[in-house]
């Protein structure tokens, strides 16, 4: 078995209708904007995940796993928990 060492990522999605919270995977080393270039994948795999209405912030699910569709995406970024209260 390969293993390949990655780091652990809080990232926020916007959809059209959701705004996700969790951990994303990326390769040990590099940025998010890497991952996201990668042409293969068609979904973003997600842990530890938080999922709200973007319309009224309401706590939809919080799942311990989530794959979220590329096409899905609004917007990604980093979420800095160290500011985060």
């Amino acid at each position: 078995m390969v293993y390949t060492k990655k780091d652990t990522l809080r990232v926020m999605i916007i959809t059209k209708d959701h705004r996700i919270e969790g951990d994303m995977y990326v390769l040990e080393g590099s940025r998010l904007t890497d991952s996201l270039n990668a042409k293969g994948k068609d979904f973003y795999a997600l842990t530890s995940a938080r999922i709200y209405n973007v319309c009224d912030g309401a706590l939809i699910a919080a799942p311990e796993f989530i794959a979220v569709a590329r096409d899905a995406i609004t917007a990604i970024f980093p979420v800095d928990t160290q500011s985060q209260g």
